[in-house]
């Protein structure tokens, strides 16, 4: 009872800063668990409401002035302007893009505001990305086990119900919480290192079977980098032994599943999936307004990319899997840039940091693995709750934000900051 009593007590000690990043674990787990009516009625119902609450306090000036921000908002309000100027959607779609982008503007404070406890706490957090990635990589697993035997495509539950969404939030959350685990100024315990070899191998497994190869090229990429660092900075023989544990278990399991002759036959059997073809057609067909695009109320379907070229081949194509294409497409060559410096703010604040080199490669290294997930999928960083948040938005945030508020241990700024991170 008096225990009980504690706990409560510690809940009500936490105000509403302390709720909204246990909102936030809550909601990833919900995202990869629950079906998608669940986890965005979730971030509508709690998430907002807090966030607004946070930005009406007198002390949320930080958050205001913050360059990324700032920038992100101001795409935000240039979408949902420009999409009334450009195009010939109904009135309906133009509403529909405008609040989406009103929902993107409050998404991203509050991410941004909980990317700023997923640095003062990173201990927590390493743990609570990695499990939620071995989550919703074996609830996919055990949930296409069939498919996966018989040679299918799996998928997950959730924000993860897409083969190649599912593969790339997977590995964003395993490298998110690997970074975090093995961050410089730590040294990783052993039940934190068991978890992280699990992960590795579930989500490999996951990634693999899900038959996305972007998103396995971009694993595998990141995964050699790992290694070397590891490799680099442990220089012990038991670092060399978990990462030959790891790569056996991984093909021991894609050997029982599917085998690997089926399964690289498989992969090289799918040729380009008409990326090249779709590329081309928003090349050849470029929008409306060079610089302002054609609106982000329009569907992709009714442009003459889609009209002229596309649908004459047969090909039904909802958009136009590079996210560098659809902002040229919905936002023209001023959209294109300003999502180029979403990407730039966060690199540059890494060069600048006063983190350790190796930290800086690891993090240049996330972000990476951004631009290597949406260059074969996604359109768009400026929606509602959507794949891309995850996807998108956490490498983005969390390399900006870590590389600018971080604090050594003595609460000394190590970022791209003169403000002090929280402890």
């Amino acid at each position: 009872m008096k225990l009980a009593m504690a706990n409560v007590s510690d809940l009500r000690r936490l105000g509403a800063q302390g709720w909204l990043p246990l909102l936030f674990a809550a909601w990833l787990l919900l995202a990869v668990l629950t079906p998608e009516e669940v986890y965005r009625t979730f971030f509508h119902a709690l998430i907002y409401p807090l966030t607004l609450y946070l930005l009406v306090r007198k002390d949320s000036m930080a958050v205001w002035q913050d360059p990324f921000i700032r920038l992100f908002l101001l795409f935000c309000g240039y979408m949902a302007v420009t999409t009334w100027l450009v195009g010939s959607d109904p009135a309906d779609d133009d509403a529909q893009a405008m609040r989406w982008a009103f929902e993107a503007a409050l998404g991203i404070l509050g991410y941004f505001l909980w990317m700023r406890a997923v640095v003062s706490r990173p201990g927590f957090w390493a743990r609570w990305f990695l499990v939620v990635a071995l989550a919703g990589a074996l609830s996919g697993l055990l949930f296409s086990l069939q498919e996966a035997f018989q040679g299918g495509r799996i998928q997950g539950f959730g924000v993860m119900g897409h083969p190649i969404q599912g593969a790339s939030i997977a590995t964003v959350f395993l490298a998110t919480g690997l970074f975090l685990t093995f961050r410089e100024d730590s040294s990783a315990s052993r039940s934190d290192t068991l978890l992280a070899m699990v992960s590795v191998v579930s989500v490999c497994a996951f990634v693999t079977l899900s038959q996305s190869r972007a998103p396995l090229i971009a694993l595998l990429l990141y995964l050699f980098f790992l290694a070397g660092f590891l490799g680099y900075r442990y220089r012990r023989p038991a670092t060399i032994f978990a990462l030959l544990l790891v790569t056996a278990c991984v093909v021991i399991l894609l050997q029982w599943f599917i085998g690997l002759g089926v399964l690289s036959d498989q992969l090289i059997s799918r040729g380009g999936s008409y990326r090249f073809e779709i590329w081309a057609a928003y090349l050849t067909y470029p929008p409306e307004s060079v610089l302002l695009g054609n609106g982000a109320g329009l569907d992709f379907r009714l442009t003459d990319a889609a009209k002229l070229h596309l649908e004459p081949m047969g090909l039904d194509i909802a958009h136009p899997h590079n996210i560098w294409l659809g902002a040229f497409v919905e936002n023209g060559l001023i959209g294109v840039l300003m999502q180029a410096g979403l990407v730039m703010l966060p690199a540059i604040a890494v060069s600048r940091s006063r983190l350790a080199l190796r930290t800086r490669l690891h993090l240049l290294a996330i972000l990476v693995l951004f631009l290597l997930l949406t260059f074969t999928d996604e359109y768009t960083l400026v929606t509602s709750v959507h794949p891309i948040w995850f996807v998108g938005w956490i490498p983005l945030v969390f390399v900006w934000v870590w590389s600018r508020y971080r604090t050594d241990e003595n609460g000394s700024a190590i970022g791209d900051s003169v403000t002090v991170g929280e402890r």
